[in-house]
């Protein structure tokens, strides 16, 4: 698929290219400061990235646990405070798995629970009050993030133009930071629908579509997906948050062929791991640098848009989402197992 297509379908990685098979480096930024990469240098304060093309041999199966099918595509899923986990359809649903479910195979969409219809899905996240949001790329007034309070109607929360994209709730604060892909933007949303500028910094603007993903760690630490830089990488920015609340300066923690395509990403114990969806493949990024598939085409993947860790008994378990525009009869949302 390409980029021409944002405007009638909300992608949140719209790349073409493809798998990496090089070994990837922390390239320095250019000299004139606009975030590109200079191929040729790297940098002595980054480390070096490798990357293995297969998974470990005690990662576990792929299996499916909601087949969507059909002509709609599921594009971004969050956990809700009771476990159950939700996930947007492009067309404009948010559908919600039960927590007991979570652990199944092979449900169909009609074994989950539509919460709300909106003008579109792409990015969603729960509150710890219930409350869950969601980016809608629309490209019209309607573009934003919507709020569907437990038990009530979707209604628009704030307007953002461009390509509104992933969410994060930030529990501290009680606010949303939420990534702009068009123009490579970071915005702060409170829940009463003010919105300021969070994070404006070029490398998270790039020619084709820029900051996507959005996480942060146990340190508190917040990272953001750019989903195609320049010589077919991507990148994974890591920004601390100040004491009030402002993001501080943003650094290179990765950037590498092996995540073209970035797009959801989520964060345990220190690594990045990172649902590259232009190489049907799902990439674990480590502290040094280190990159590790941890599954592929060959598990099930097409075009993978988010991973999301689960919690309580399923704390354990990777969520990948299936986008699969292209493809709509595999869009899906997929549970593997990934040891410690």
């Amino acid at each position: 698929m390409n980029c021409s297509v944002i405007a009638g379908v909300g992608l949140a990685g719209c790349t073409g290219g493809e798998e990496s098979t090089e070994t990837d480096r922390t390239p320095t930024p250019t000299a004139d400061g606009d975030g590109g990469a200079d191929p040729t240098a790297t940098a002595t304060d980054e480390p070096t990235a490798t990357d293995t093309e297969t998974a470990t041999s005690d990662q576990a199966a792929v299996e499916t646990l909601v087949s969507v099918g059909g002509d709609r595509v599921p594009e971004n899923m969050a956990l809700g405070p009771d476990g159950g986990l939700y996930f947007g359809i492009t067309a404009g649903e948010v559908r919600r798995v039960s927590a007991d479910q979570t652990g199944a195979t092979g449900l169909t969409l009609d074994e989950t629970e539509q919460i709300a219809t909106l003008p579109g899905a792409i990015g969603v996240e729960a509150a710890p009050d219930g409350t869950v949001y969601v980016a809608v790329a629309t490209q019209d007034d309607q573009a934003g993030v919507w709020e569907v309070p437990p038990d009530g109607e979707a209604t628009q929360l704030v307007g953002i133009s461009g390509f509104p994209n992933d969410i994060h709730y930030d529990a501290d604060r009680e606010r949303l930071l939420v990534t702009e892909s068009q123009n490579g933007v970071v915005y702060a949303v409170t829940t009463d629908g003010e919105r300021s500028t969070w994070l404006d910094d070029d490398r998270l603007d790039t020619e084709s579509f820029g900051a996507n993903g959005i996480t942060r760690d146990g340190e508190g630490n917040v990272y953001v997906a750019v989903t195609r830089a320049p010589e077919e990488t991507g990148r994974l920015l890591r920004v601390p948050v100040q004491s009030d609340g402002s993001a501080g300066e943003a650094s290179m923690f990765f950037e590498g062929g092996a995540i073209f395509g970035a797009d959801g990403i989520a964060s345990r114990d220190g690594d990045i791991y990172v649902a590259a969806n232009s190489q049907n493949r799902v990439v674990r990024v480590t502290a040094d640098g280190t990159t590790e598939t941890v599954a592929t085409e060959g598990d099930g993947l097409v075009f993978p848009s988010d991973v999301l860790f689960g919690t309580g008994d399923q704390q354990g378990s990777l969520f990948i989402c299936n986008f699969a525009n292209d493809s709509p009869e595999d869009g899906a949302i997929l549970r593997t197992s990934v040891p410690r």
